[in-house]
């Protein structure tokens, strides 16, 4: 038999984005920008047990945005890795994955973390086939800030779901997450000491000597349900709802949503997403929309047409209000074309 080339055991990924967004804010100027994003990710099979993975993204440093700017007079855009990583599977269907990841939780949508978000630690995911439906099990612990001369910011994770299979494509989904920071509170803004992408702060010191600090903690509990149908055409249905139980008020968000494939190409979807100033952690939150993290209201419709194999074009429209309490209109509409290879 012929011998085995290394390149057997690797897979090579690549998807490229432009976009046009222009967002209507109440009380600004309309801005336009036109943007593209470029992902490479390699994954290899190291042996039966251990497989591992990098991918390099157009990224500035930005935790939630690989999107790069069309500025600056042609300048050449920074790529950074967004995950470097390797799992280990000691025994069947108990997969332990060390390193930056993609986030190894259900997420059905962007309510809690952003789609972008790649968490940094230590992760543990297991699923248990039964007759009728399948048990899916998540821990993990991840470093979120690390300080010399103060304690860290962690986050501590675990989800349980069972998930009923009705059919060759379509299940329903139901389970339930605790999203838990230790060293919040209290504690300076992670990313950017300026912005608390609409959570809660508080200031100490005065001129430029101030500085944000957290005003609550995060202990977020998750209920989530996922149904894959088919009425005559494929539809996904989800919803996410999450309370902070470290905060006094403003603490609750939900998230609905569907997606109907269509014949020809077509896919039309729709999300409704209403979240509090400290229902999450802003930082991680979606905010490409509707222009914050949090503390934010919305209805976001969209068209997507597969223009052939491997290259789709998508239309959106974001309506809503950044600022539940006295808020401001703000409408996003983004137009992208996507290519994978």
């Amino acid at each position: 038999p012929a011998k085995k080339s290394w390149t057997d055991n690797v897979t090579l990924k690549a998807d490229a984005r432009f976009r046009y967004q222009s967002t209507d804010e109440e009380g600004k100027d309309t801005r336009e920008r036109w943007r593209f994003r470029g992902r490479v990710s390699l994954d290899g099979k190291v042996n039966d047990q251990v497989k591992a993975g990098l991918r390099l993204v157009t990224n500035t440093g930005d935790p939630l945005s690989d999107n790069q700017t069309m500025t600056n007079a042609f300048d050449d855009k920074d790529a950074r890795f967004d995950r470097v990583f390797f799992t280990w599977t000691p025994v069947s269907d108990l997969g332990l994955t060390f390193g930056k990841m993609a986030q190894p939780w259900i997420a059905v949508s962007d309510l809690v973390f952003s789609a972008d978000v790649n968490p940094e630690g230590v992760s543990a995911s297991y699923a248990a086939g039964m007759d009728a439906a399948e048990l899916l099990l998540h821990g993990g612990g991840f470093v979120v800030e690390e300080r010399s001369a103060e304690d860290e910011t962690k986050l501590y994770t675990g989800q349980a779901a069972l998930k009923f299979k009705t059919g060759d494509k379509t299940h329903i989904l139901v389970g339930g997450s605790i999203y838990s920071y230790e060293g919040v509170e209290g504690k300076g803004l992670l990313f950017d000491p300026t912005k608390g992408y609409g959570n809660s702060t508080t200031a100490v010191g005065e001129g430029e000597d101030e500085t944000l600090l957290y005003a609550a903690g995060y202990s977020l509990v998750e209920g989530f349900v996922e149904a894959k149908l088919n009425v005559g055409a494929p539809l996904r249905i989800g919803a996410q709802y999450v309370v902070n139980t470290d905060a006094d008020d403003d603490d609750t968000g939900y998230l609905g949503e569907f997606a109907v494939t269509l014949p020809r190409g077509f896919e039309v979807g729709y999300q409704y997403r209403y979240l509090e100033k400290d229902a999450v952690l802003g930082v991680f939150a979606e905010s490409t929309d509707l222009g914050n993290g949090t503390d934010v209201e919305g209805h976001i419709p969209y068209v997507k047409y597969a223009v052939n194999k491997n290259f789709d074009v998508k239309v959106q429209y974001s309506m809503g209000e950044k600022g539940l309490d006295n808020g401001k209109d703000i409408d996003t509409f983004k137009i992208d074309l996507v290519v994978k290879f």
